[in-house]
């Protein structure tokens, strides 16, 4: 490689190896790659390297610089002392320094993703990424790539001062079993090693001059890999593809292609290096290796059973159909989340750890676990848990086989109730056989039919209980479920043994065998013939209620109907005499038929008020979606506002599930009155809500005469008025209560004489 010039700045030798690290005599750091920064954040500069690192293999009694060069030709493996992270690499001394070129020690993903670490992170060319993806021969092709690379960037930095590492890099190359070629910036290749030649089956002569893609492309070739190598190459990037590679003799194989730029000190490209590697078992391998993993994934996720699939670190990293259903959770909400956290109790995690003992041990065993699912209920699973090892033998996590025994453990804790309940129940209990005939009943059953055990005894008890008064639904109900082995819940009429007739409420239910056979039936009989008197009694009194109800609110119509009528008669009167009279009338006259009318209009606002009130809890509510900004502006633009008083509304008022008229009512008694009872030069009314997580609180404030403390609590009291208003009618707020009372709302107050008033109304959402 005589004339050969590699170049390498700081920036390009931290992507080639982004995990070095470089000590001086002492054994001080002085300098690191940037992705070894991430995953050792306690280091700094000028640290001393044996208070954080420590050689795991191979063994040396003492940590001195000649040990360390005296084993600079083999791998070196590294621990970090604060997070237990594995570095492997070499050490090479660059004059008075030493320099560790490697990469971490990871087993799965999960352990890079924790790390916050990604595809940047690791040099293009790293094996590591290979291993990640289970691929069998990276590891070879990673060692001897990064050999390759530190080779070709320690050359970078001494090529012209030593020749010698010069013709190091080249021999590297040229012995590397996977073809390696350097090409210009015009992408012709002007040098390569033997397993290149080997590779393609061309002479030296027949490649130096050409490209690689003159060399490697075939008719099936894929195109858009051919144009990620070009972009990238022209773009002066690094690049891997895999690729259909030609030979000379037209016999492709499958390839893997990894490229790098070779830059001055200004992080220009001036020349690039190809790594080809011959995949083509690997493709094989693959092809068959996805074939049985789609067979078996198919069989795991269509098991019945539960199969979770945890780490070393108990993080979940897949589940099956069937778990998800068990536990309510969705595949996204699982995944990197342990298991521990999401489902266990803490006395489950107790148990947790005893199996995590006998995993580590390689110990498989079956047992039972009290968990929660995403619903928070209680469910007890049987589990067969396994350790799980990778391809090279090492455990890596467990995998648990879930079966949701929840409802055989009730069964069984259902069955030690029962017994309990045969034996002291004060009810009737009776068990029977799976025909139906009676095998035992306790003395309150006895007690309660006036039959003796040995009149009982393998009869059914419907043929010596049922009689003429016996709903026949309720019989073919309970028939059916008892033929379908399912529990029954019902009302019934009996009859004891001299025909007296009695009301029961009967529960029932099979019992099952371990095989799902039933074995028994047993039920329970209350007698609650006093219930269904006291029932009779109570619908009677509700019918009659509501008709004495209606009855009132039919007459409350009729009243105010034949009260507003001659009130109508005497307003026109009035005012056909006061038109009629109106210059013979003196001005003391003319006041008296004022007073009149303004009686008369208040006698009409009481009757109108009565009739509201009545009505209130008596129409059915819309329950419709009510927008309360919209009905308060209304109000606003509806009654009467003297112009020295504003009505504001502070904040956005909410939408709300209500009937609108009785919403309009609350809000306008509230407003109109607020209004009628400011006595300030400039008056000011606020409306305004707030909101919270079950309801609102809305409130309208005032600044006129307030009012005294001792009236707070009798001022929603009916017809009742603490005021001489000619407004007042003493229902205004009575019938705001009686609403926010039906929305099982509250309304309370904060006024103060000469002050002014603040109502305030809670309502649900």
């Amino acid at each position: 490689m005589s004339g050969l010039g590699l170049y390498f700045n700081e920036e390009s030798f931290n992507r080639l190896f982004p995990f070095y690290f470089q000590l001086s005599p002492d054994f001080r750091i002085l300098n690191f790659g940037k992705s070894l920064a991430k995953v050792c954040p306690d280091l700094e500069k000028e640290n001393l390297f044996t208070d954080f690192f420590e050689i795991v293999r191979p063994h040396i009694k003492t940590i001195s610089l000649e040990e360390i060069i005296k084993n600079s030709d083999q791998h070196i493996l590294l621990k970090y002392s604060k997070t237990e992270l594995l570095l492997r690499g070499q050490f090479e001394q660059t004059g008075d320094s030493l320099l560790f070129v490697g990469s971490p020690w990871f087993t799965s993903m999960s352990e890079v993703i924790d790390r916050k670490l990604t595809f940047e992170d690791f040099a293009h060319n790293d094996a590591l990424l290979d291993l990640l993806h289970v691929l069998n021969n990276a590891e070879n092709t990673s060692k001897e790539l990064k050999e390759l690379l530190l080779t070709i960037n320690t050359q970078k930095n001494q090529l012209k001062k030593d020749k010698e590492e010069l013709n190091r890099l080249s021999y590297v190359a040229s012995a590397n079993k996977n073809g390696v070629v350097f090409t210009k910036l015009d992408g012709s290749i002007f040098w390569c090693n033997d397993a290149f030649l080997a590779l393609t089956g061309y002479s030296k002569s027949e490649i130096i001059g050409r490209t690689p893609i003159e060399l490697g492309r075939t008719m099936d070739t894929d195109k858009e890999e051919i144009k990620k190598m070009i972009d990238s190459f022209y773009a002066g990037k690094s690049f891997e593809v895999e690729l259909l590679h030609a030979r000379k003799n037209s016999t492709p194989f499958w390839s893997r292609v990894k490229a790098q730029p070779i830059t001055d000190s200004q992080g220009n490209a001036m020349q690039y290096f190809a790594m080809l590697e011959d995949i083509s078992l690997k493709k094989r391998y693959d092809e068959s290796l996805e074939i049985e993993k789609e067979k078996y994934r198919g069989i795991i996720a269509n098991m019945n059973l539960g199969l979770l699939e945890v780490d070393l670190n108990d993080k979940i990293l897949m589940a099956n159909q069937s778990f998800l259903d068990m536990s309510g959770y969705a595949i996204e909400e699982m995944v990197g989340h342990k298991a521990s956290g999401l489902f266990l109790t803490q006395e489950s995690k107790k148990i947790l750890q005893s199996k995590d003992r006998l995993r580590s041990e390689g110990i498989s065993d079956s047992y039972e676990m009290n968990v929660k699912d995403k619903n928070n209920e209680d469910k007890t699973w049987l589990i067969s848990g396994a350790p799980n090892y990778d391809v090279q033998g090492n455990l890596i996590g467990s995998i648990g086989i879930h079966l949701d025994i929840t409802d055989q453990k009730e069964q069984e804790q259902q069955l030690y109730l029962l017994s309990l309940i045969a034996e002291k129940n004060i009810n009737a209990v009776i068990i029977c056989d799976p025909s139906g005939n009676i095998e035992w009943a306790n003395t309150s059953f006895l007690k309660m039919s006036g039959y003796t055990e040995n009149e009982i005894l393998g009869k059914k008890p419907g043929k010596l209980l049922q009689g003429a008064d016996s709903n026949n639904e309720t019989v073919t109900y309970m028939s059916e479920q008892i033929a379908k082995g399912l529990p029954f819940n019902c009302e019934l009429v009996n009859y004891s043994k001299n025909k007296e007739k009695y009301w029961v409420r009967i529960q029932g239910q099979a019992l099952y065998d371990k095989n799902g056979v039933i074995i028994k039936f047993f039920a329970i009989e209350e007698d609650i013939t006093a219930w269904k008197v006291l029932e009779e009694q109570k619908e009677n009194l509700i019918s009659d209620l509501a008709k004495t109800n209606k009855e009132l609110e039919d007459y409350a119509q009729i009243v105010s109907h034949d009260l507003k009528s001659p009130l109508r008669s005497i307003n026109s009167l009035i005012s056909w005499i006061k038109e009629e009279n109106e210059k013979d009338f003196d001005e003391q006259t003319m006041k008296y038929f004022s007073l009149i009318e303004h009686k008369v209009e208040k006698m009409d606002h009481l009757i109108e008020g009565i009739l509201t009130y009545s009505k209130i809890d008596k129409e059915v509510s819309k329950g419709e979606n009510v927008n309360t900004n919209d009905i308060v502006k209304g109000i606003i633009d509806m009654i009467h506002v003297p112009e020295h008083i504003k009505v504001t509304i502070n904040n956005p008022l909410p939408i709300i599930k209500a009937d609108r008229f009785r919403i309009q009512q609350l809000f306008q008694n509230l407003i109109g009155n607020a209004v009628n009872y400011i006595d300030k030069e400039s008056g000011l009314v606020e409306i305004a809500c707030e909101e919270f997580s079950s309801h609102y609180v809305f409130s309208v404030a005032d600044n006129g005469v307030g009012m005294a403390k001792e009236i707070h609590s009798k001022i929603f009291e009916t017809f009742k008025a603490y005021t001489t208003s000619k407004h007042s009618t003493g229902l205004g707020l009575s019938i705001v209560k009686k609403i926010v009372l039906f929305y099982k709302g509250e309304i309370w107050l904060d006024s103060e004489e000469g002050k002014g008033t603040t109502f305030f109304v809670k309502l649900k959402k």
